[in-house]
């Protein structure tokens, strides 16, 4: 009796390892407005790449997380890190595209999106939580919650996220690498430092000192691994260390670019009207101004710790 011949394996092509044909069916236009095609196109563009940031920075996290300072591979750390930063950098200027499209051609299809916003991403909602930002220091949206003003299911999500492992985000396992630093013990090199700062140093040395200062997000030993680390930046050991502090910074600074010019093209593109993912009352342009502050900076501490740098020649001394 002959045998059943094996099923014959599909041939990997160009369009079914891409799925290209299912991405390029995916842009449905709610109007016969030609330029709503490129809305969709520029939206769907940054949903794409937030997925790829989301992907590399939970990476990170995990790299980071229940491991001690010598265990974690700095190296790939930095590689990832850098490629979030370059993809929040082109993500820019994905505005700049968008821009192309005059404010009339805007408002010929806008009256069609009500009830859909960009406020409702709920990846960049993510993104912003794994970093590290805290609800509790966000901006109020019509005096509520941000989540009170997205889809319901997508509201419980970010109310889990992230979940694995512990919860814990960037910010976390980032302040607990830095209170590993070695060499922060070092009792008479900051001694030798202090003397050389005309900003007092005390706050970062003595416990009681620093619970007066309610600025800083990170403990004060992580502060002061950070700090020993931008101070000993030029050491080999320290390299590596100092360019995770400088990418973080970097993604910071990027998408805070990715703020402000979003406000901008907003604020070209509909002045004051009320946005339109069902507030009432409310020009988009106006809250978004005012999600631009440092609240938003997830490694604020990273960039005020440079109050506190002397010139190598004083390191040098101590």
């Amino acid at each position: 009796m002959a045998e059943n011949p094996e099923p014959e394996i599909p041939k990997l092509t160009y369009d079914s390892y891409l799925q290209v044909t299912a991405l390029l069916g995916t842009q449905k236009t709610i109007s016969p407005v030609h330029d709503e095609h490129l809305f969709i196109i520029v939206h769907q563009a940054f949903e794409l790449w937030f997925k790829q940031v989301l992907h590399d920075v939970d990476s990170v996290r995990k790299l980071f997380h229940g491991k001690r300072w010598d265990e974690i591979p700095l190296h790939t750390v930095v590689n990832r890190l850098q490629r979030v930063v370059l993809v929040l950098k082109l993500v820019v200027e994905h505005f700049h595209i968008l821009e192309t499209m005059p404010p009339l051609n805007f408002v010929d299809f806008r009256d069609h999106l009500t009830g859909g916003s960009g406020f409702q991403s709920l990846q960049f909602r993510k993104i912003e939580k794994l970093l590290g930002i805290k609800d509790d220091e966000r901006e109020k949206y019509e005096g509520k919650d941000y989540k009170d003003k997205i889809d319901e299911k997508d509201k419980n999500t970010l109310m889990e996220y992230p979940e694995e492992p512990d919860g814990v985000t960037l910010l976390d396992v980032v302040e607990s690498w830095l209170a590993e630093t070695p060499g922060i013990d070092d009792k008479q090199f900051w001694k030798s430092y202090s003397k050389y700062q005309k900003d007092d140093l005390e706050w970062l040395l003595v416990e009681n000192k620093y619970a007066e200062k309610d600025f800083w997000q990170m403990g004060r030993q992580s502060l002061q691994g950070a700090l020993f680390i931008m101070l000993h930046q030029d050491q080999p050991k320290f390299q590596l260390p100092y360019q995770v502090l400088t990418l973080l910074m970097d993604i910071d600074v990027a998408l805070m670019k990715w703020r402000s010019t979003h406000i901008h093209m907003v604020h070209r593109m509909i002045g004051q009207k009320q946005g339109t993912g069902g507030t009432e009352g409310t020009s988009g342009y106006k809250y978004l101004r005012e999600t631009y502050n440092d609240n938003y900076k997830v490694f604020r501490d990273l960039f005020n710790l440079a109050t506190y740098l002397r010139p190598r020649e004083e390191i040098k001394k101590c």
